[in-house]
């Protein structure tokens, strides 16, 4: 049983990393090209926002100065389901794609290029975690899956009201 147990951890190691993963900086263009593109355009396509709770998103998007940084997996589940979303939501919501850093992360979460104060600074355990920013202060972060959904998550975000990601007891 457990060289059983053994082998299917290994198989599943090994198709994680046979993929091509995505390490560092990139954006959406790249995640629209192959190989992501499998993944992500399907995705991007399929979802329909709360049109309702973008109207509002887009109120607070407008009238303040926000950066976002996405940390993500390219091989990760989570990250494959939220990231079209986020995508799709902030083109709705008419946010500036200037103020948006995507940044492809391994399985060990490690992000690359930054010494090991900011790692732990960023504290980044699950992806996807998108963080949003005003004037290079974090407001707050989503953290892998939705307390109700990612747009309403968002909203709550920008909007600065209470919010706990998913890890935030």
């Amino acid at each position: 049983m457990k060289k059983i147990a053994f082998f299917l951890f290994l198989f599943q190691a090994l198709s994680i990393f046979s993929q091509e993963v995505i390490i560092g900086d990139t954006s959406v263009k790249a995640l629209e090209e192959k190989p992501y593109s499998n993944w992500y355009l399907e995705r991007y396509q399929s979802f329909s926002s709360k049109k309702g709770v973008i109207n509002e998103l887009s109120e607070y998007i407008k009238n303040e100065d926000f950066t976002v940084e996405v940390y993500f997996g390219s091989w990760c589940s989570d990250s494959k389901r939220e990231v079209p979303k986020l995508i799709k939501i902030l083109e709705e919501a008419d946010f500036d794609f200037s103020n948006l850093r995507l940044i492809g992360v391994d399985s060990d979460k490690i992000v690359p290029g930054i010494s090991e104060k900011e790692r732990q600074r960023l504290n980044i355990t699950n992806v996807p975690t998108i963080i949003v920013y005003q004037d290079n202060k974090e407001i707050n972060r989503f953290v892998e899956y939705a307390q109700e959904s990612l747009e309403e998550d968002l909203l709550k975000i920008f909007s600065k009201k209470p919010y706990k990601h998913s890890y935030k007891f």
